[in-house]
């Protein structure tokens, strides 16, 4: 209330009895007590604003968890536009242009590349093609290079500060790799062999102590009279730094974890130095597909799933987790149509339901989904899950 509309009342002591201002012991004698019922409800009143607070102060103490399904946002992209995590946003290409989309709506940038174009990206870079046109974009959106190669560019990879691209016929071509700058850091000529992937990792080498953004390609070596599989390792603008046979077994996936490249084929898991030299004995994991691999707080997660649970239509019941020392298998409440691996935890997606189960326990707790879930494309940061609604795309925060 305004200071000049208050109604202030000043009495002087002639105009009040003086009874008024001091009570005689009769008068006090006579006081009423609050009845104790009144009493009760304020004990319970405070008792329960003390819960309260208690429970609050456990939560702040506790990281603030999130226990259920958080918000859902639908970022206005289809299943059909190439959508892609990217850190805390979604990266997704329309037939002409690249967008940027933060996981709580909203456009943060677009960039027209083209049609018939494709795309890879890091949490830094983005790297796109069409035809012989190569683009390469920083996190913000930004263009750093963008150039008409020699030939067809068939596909492209990106890391931290250095992308590869592979221009030519698919077992006749080179290896383009551009430096953060945009300048070409080295041309890799690639013969008689055709190119599977390509991806970068930072190691120590050993002319300096300094982790370096080094190179690795897996390729088919097609001049023998049996095909097989080679690893080689490159450190870009300097020399190939090794190459080792894998046999006749296909590699579809390589990661780095814990100082060593980490070369996934349908047998075995098997690691290898930046020479790409073998290092132990490697792990078998027959007869499962590697679904996930994830870096927490200093341990690398693997989660797997049973090999013949990996076509579409069929659904996952059980799941194994290996971290370190630990292989575990865990047993899903309900059939999912996909599971992923998040900051702390374990999730299994059903349709209508995202079973969850922390890192180190062995049981799913269940949290109803308030949209109906067809597919899960992949999980952003802060446990974040971008997911297909029939064609429509939504991100979906998840408990911890």
């Amino acid at each position: 209330m305004e200071r000049s509309r208050r109604k202030v009342r000043y009495a002087s002591r002639g105009s009040i009895p003086y009874g008024a201002y001091r009570m005689s012991d009769k008068g006090r004698r006579k006081k009423k007590k609050k009845p104790l019922g009144e009493r009760v409800r304020a004990l319970i009143i405070l008792a329960a604003l003390a819960l309260v607070i208690a429970l609050a102060t456990a939560f702040a103490l506790s990281g603030s968890r999130r226990q259920g399904v958080g918000g859902v946002t639908r970022i206005g992209a289809t299943l059909s536009q190439n959508v892609t995590p990217f850190g805390d946003s979604v990266i997704f290409y329309d037939g002409t242009t690249l967008h940027c989309v933060a996981a709580t709506g909203g456009n943060k940038w677009s960039y027209q590349i083209g049609t018939n174009a494709d795309y890879d990206a890091t949490k830094e870079r983005i790297v796109a093609w069409s035809g012989n046109d190569l683009f390469i974009l920083n996190n913000r959106g930004r263009l750093i290079y963008n150039n008409s190669m020699s030939d067809t560019v068939q596909f492209a990879r990106a890391g931290d500060g250095l992308v590869a691209a592979f221009v030519g016929q698919p077992d006749n071509g080179v290896i383009s790799v551009i430096d953060e700058s945009g300048q070409i850091a080295d041309n890799v000529a690639i013969e008689n062999q055709t190119v599977l992937d390509i991806g970068f990792f930072w190691s120590e080498t050993s002319s300096s102590t300094q982790k370096t953004e080094l190179m690795w390609m897996i390729g088919l070596n097609t001049t023998g009279t049996v095909i097989s599989t080679e690893l080689q390792t490159f450190q870009p603008g300097r020399m190939s730094t090794g190459k080792s046979s894998l046999g006749d077994h296909i590699a579809y996936q390589v990661y780095y974890a814990d100082g060593l490249l980490n070369v996934v084929d349908t047998h075995q898991i098997t690691r290898y130095n930046y020479r790409a030299l073998s290092q132990g004995t490697g792990t078998l994991i027959y007869g499962y597909t590697v679904e996930d691999v994830k870096q927490s707080g200093g341990t690398t997660y693997q989660l797997l799933i049973p090999a013949q649970e990996t076509s579409d239509g069929i659904l996952i019941n059980n799941v194994r987790l290996m971290a370190g020392n630990i292989d575990r298998a865990l047993h899903l409440p309900s059939a999912c149509l996909s599971v992923k691996l998040g900051e702390r935890s374990i999730y299994g997606f059903s349709q209508n339901a995202v079973y969850v189960c922390p890192f180190g326990d062995t049981v799913f707790v269940s949290h109803a989904l308030p949209i109906n879930v067809t597919a899960v494309l992949g999980m952003l940061s802060d446990d974040r899950a971008v997911v297909a609604s029939g064609s429509e795309i939504y991100v979906v925060e998840l408990p911890q």
